[in-house]
């Protein structure tokens, strides 16, 4: 367990979908997956801790602007619960992501670790998580259709097939 106060000042946080990285002023960058900050790495002597955050932060930034979908399942993920808790509901609807119930049932109802939550909330975090999931698609679909990569999805869209003799 690192902690955050031996490493100076907090230069920022990035909060991605279920962890978080934090930039230090003595360029050391911690990661907390909900269970407490760790040391993740130290940055390349050379490189502020400024412009790290600054470049993950437009990165993350850059990323959720191109899918709104994701933005927006991110968000409404990050308001559902804190950081020790959303590991467990994001894995509860990426593996459940059509049964709302099996979700509330595996992350809300029970003991100790749950999540506080009513079905209907749970049921529009699934259906952002399948939206994000439909945008991402699309964006491949659009990507391997280009030519200037050689392959193309087949007619039912099931795979994608290498173009040949071209």
């Amino acid at each position: 367990m690192a902690k955050v106060s031996a490493h100076g000042a907090i230069i920022g946080t990035v909060e991605y979908i279920t962890k978080a990285r934090r930039y230090m002023s003595d360029g050391a960058i911690l990661v907390n997956h909900g269970t407490g900050w760790k040391l993740h790495g130290k940055l390349k002597p050379g490189i502020t801790p400024a412009d790290a955050f600054r470049a993950a932060s437009a990165r993350l930034a850059s990323r959720l602007a191109q899918s709104p979908a994701l933005a927006a399942y991110v968000t409404a993920l990050h308001a559902a619960c804190g950081q020790g808790k959303r590991w467990k509901l994001h894995m509860a609807i990426s593996m459940m992501p059509d049964d709302a119930d099996g979700v509330w049932s595996e992350a809300c109802d029970g003991y100790g670790d749950n999540v506080h939550m009513d079905v209907d909330e749970v049921a529009e975090l699934c259906r952002l998580y399948r939206a994000a999931g439909r945008e991402r698609c699309d964006t491949m679909a659009a990507t391997m259709a280009d030519p200037r990569y050689g392959a193309r999805l087949a007619p039912d869209a099931s795979r994608i097939t290498p173009e040949l003799g071209e």
